[in-house]
């Protein structure tokens, strides 16, 4: 029974894994039939419909979900000793899950991995980019990156640096609609709002005693940085981002920072991965490359000229 339960628990995660019944049998080096008879298996054995199955998408179910959140962990356990048992001396191997947030993925990771599959012959990646905090564990994942505030006490975290927020705009923008000289002059401007962030009809600064929190509007928003960066080089209007997203337009001057006097909250960069008692060597070895590639001093204040933010 034992056995039953674990092939067909291992089925149900290499469909939700990759997405498709053929995939998931590719995977598993079986038939795709084979994957569908242990799904069903699966959910007879629990009374309960685990994936909404159409000849386009599948997802999960509600008791799926639920399920899946539960079962993630043991699964994760039980690879996780499988690896114990083999010799830990050996290069990382298996393949590795992480999801990274789009800009920052692209412009700071991505160059790196190549040098990473160079040096972990073993490891096979696969990425998924999404600016949102989404359910490691409940989607499988291995590890991410994550910028901002942290929730999940489920998850283990490393802060691998830390970057600037700061106000950025065109120089014709600015020739136009003048340059403010005070956090309150914003409310006369164009803002471009990242919807991600907390507050966007609000933008804090740092006071000398208590936090000094503006009004601003604007009539462009998104949930993706790169399009506003864009807006911004553009004469769109000003933008609150971190360096990292403009670090290249500011070196050309396509943007200059706006109230370079006024501190923004810095923002915090952390690999994170499921807590467990055991962190498998794939998932150390990703987290220990990218704090070596990104960490300290970061990369993008050293484009910028400002030095490295401690990471502390």
């Amino acid at each position: 029974m034992i056995g039953g339960l674990y092939s067909e628990l291992e089925a149900f995660e290499a469909i939700l894994q990759h997405g498709s019944f053929t995939a998931a049998a590719r995977q598993l080096q079986v038939t795709p039939g084979a994957i569908t008879r242990r799904l069903n298996t699966l959910e007879a054995r629990l009374g309960a419909k685990l994936l909404n199955r159409s000849t386009r998408r599948l997802s999960l179910t509600e008791s799926g979900r639920h399920y899946y959140s539960e079962v993630a962990p043991a699964l994760a356990q039980i690879l996780a000793a499988g690896e114990r048992v083999h010799d830990l001396s050996a290069q990382p191997r298996g393949e590795l899950r992480v999801s990274l947030p789009m800009n920052f993925g692209r412009l700071y990771v991505i160059p790196h991995l190549p040098n990473f599959l160079h040096r972990y012959p073993g490891i096979d990646l696969d990425l998924q980019f999404d600016d949102r905090f989404i359910d490691l564990i409940g989607a499988g994942f291995d590890a991410a990156i994550r910028i901002g505030a942290l929730s999940d006490s489920r998850l283990v975290a490393r802060r691998i640096a830390q970057t600037r927020r700061i106000l950025v705009a065109a120089p014709e923008y600015l020739q136009r609609r003048g340059t403010p000289a005070s956090p309150a002059e914003l409310i006369d401007h164009d803002c471009l709002h990242y919807t991600l962030f907390r507050d966007t009809a609000t933008w804090e600064f740092q006071g000398e005693r208590e936090p000094l929190r503006v009004p601003v509007r604007g009539r462009l928003k998104a949930n993706y940085g790169a399009p506003l960066v864009d807006a911004a080089v553009r004469g769109g209007g000003i933008l609150q981002t971190a360096t990292f997203a403009v670090a290249q337009e500011l070196a050309s001057e396509q943007l200059v920072e706006v109230l370079p006097d006024w501190c923004l909250v810095p923002i915090g960069i952390y690999a994170v991965y499921p807590g467990r008692e055991y962190r498998p060597r794939k998932v150390e070895a990703f987290i220990d490359f990218v704090e070596e590639t990104i960490g300290k001093p970061a990369v993008w204040d050293r484009v910028m000229g400002a030095g490295g933010l401690p990471v502390g």
